[in-house]
C-alpha cells in the first residue's frame, strides 16, 4: 500500500506534465461553478461526476485504493481513464464557446464571431495537447528484432525448443511470432504483469534469468545477490577474485541447468562468446552434452544444445 501511496503522490505532476488537457477540465469547471450559469439537470451531473472522480484521481489515498483495485498491471496514470475528459472538454467549450462569442445577440455578426472562437479554441487545443506521442523504431530494439527474424526464418528448431536469451530478444521474438516457446515470459521480470495470477517461476528459472541479465550487461552489472548465494551454496563454482576455471564451471553448470529445463536454443551476446564456448567444452566434457553454434547476427550468437 506504501508504494502505491508513493505512485500515486510522485505520478500526479507527470501525468499532469504528458496530460494537459486534464487543466481544461479544471478551467471549465471552475468558469461553471463559479459563473453562476443556470444549467440542465443532466449537465449538472456531468461536472458534479467530473469534480468527483478529478478528486479521487487526485487525492493519494483514493488514488491509491483506485489502483489496487484496478491491480498492479496497470500504472498511476490509468486510473485518469475514469474521467470523462473528453466528454467534459466537449461539452464544455461548446458551451463556453457560444456564451464567449455572443451567439444569442442576433446582430448578423454572430458567425464571424463563432468562427474567430473557434479558432482560438483550436489554438488552445493544440497548444495544451502533444496530439498523441510519435513512436519511431528504438535503435536498441532493432538488433533484437533482427534476432526473432532470423529464429523464425533460419532455424527450424526454434519452433520446437524452449529459447533462453537476453530480455530484448525475447520480447522482440514475442512481439515478432508466437510460434516460438520460451522459456519464461515477462512476467519473470515484470511481476505486474500476471496480474491476478499467483503462480510463479520455480528458483532455477529465476536464477537462468539473472545469468543472462549479467551476461547481457556485462561488468558493469552487479550480479544479483540471490545468483551469487546460488552459484556458491549449490554449485559451489563461484565467488569473486577466483581464477578463471571456476568461471568457466559455474558458466557450465547454468548452461547444464537451462538443459535440464527444457532449453536447448540459447542465445548469447557476441561479446560473450569466448566465455560461453569455453562453458560448452567443460559442459561436453563433463555432462556429454554437445551445443553448436548456429550463427551469428546483429551482435548476438544461437546455440544450440543436443
Amino acid at each position: 500500500m506504501r508504494e502505491l501511496l508513493q505512485s500515486a503522490l510522485y505520478g500526479l505532476g507527470s501525468y499532469f506534465q504528458s496530460s494537459h488537457m486534464v487543466v481544461l477540465v479544471l478551467g471549465m469547471l471552475l468558469y461553471f461553478f463559479a459563473a453562476g450559469r443556470a444549467l440542465k439537470a443532466r449537465e449538472k451531473q456531468l461536472l458534479a461526476v467530473t469534480a468527483a472522480l478529478l478528486a479521487l484521481a487526485m487525492f493519494p489515498v483514493s488514488a491509491a485504493v483506485l489502483m489496487l483495485y484496478q491491480t498492479r498491471f496497470y500504472s498511476y496514470h490509468w486510473i485518469w481513464s475514469l474521467v470523462p475528459t473528453t466528454l467534459c472538454i466537449a461539452w464544455g467549450g461548446t458551451m463556453l464557446l457560444w456564451d464567449l462569442t455572443g451567439q444569442q445577440r442576433r446582430d448578423g455578426k454572430a458567425g464571424r464571431r463563432l468562427a474567430a472562437g473557434m479558432a482560438a479554441l483550436l489554438a488552445l487545443m493544440l497548444l495544451t495537447g502533444n496530439l498523441g506521442n510519435l513512436r519511431s523504431a528504438d535503435k536498441e530494439q532493432v538488433p533484437a528484432r533482427q534476432v526473432a527474424v532470423y529464429l523464425e526464418e533460419e532455424v527450424p528448431e526454434s519452433r520446437e525448443a524452449l529459447l533462453w536469451a537476453p530480455r530484448p530478444v525475447l520480447e522482440a521474438v514475442r512481439r515478432h511470432t508466437g510460434k516460438i516457446p520460451l522459456l519464461y515470459g515477462r512476467n519473470m521480470w515484470e511481476p505486474e504483469a500476471a496480474a491476478y495470477a499467483y503462480d510463479t517461476y520455480p528458483m532455477e528459472q529465476q536464477r537462468l534469468f539473472d545469468w543472462m541479465e549479467t551476461i547481457e550487461k556485462g561488468d558493469a552489472y552487479e550480479m544479483p545477490l540471490g545468483l551469487k548465494i546460488y552459484l556458491k551454496d549449490v554449485a559451489a563454482v563461484w565467488e569473486e577474485g577466483q581464477e578463471q576455471g571456476s568461471q568457466v564451471s559455474a558458466d557450465a553448470h547454468m548452461l547444464l541447468l537451462a538443459a535440464r529445463q527444457g532449453s536447448l536454443l540459447w542465445v548469447f551476446p557476441a561479446q560473450a562468446t569466448e566465455r560461453v564456448t569455453l562453458a560448452c567444452v567443460q559442459l561436453q566434457a563433463e555432462y556429454g552434452l554437445r551445443v553448436q553454434m548456429l550463427g551469428e547476427v546483429a551482435g548476438y550468437t544461437v546455440w544450440r544444445c543436443e
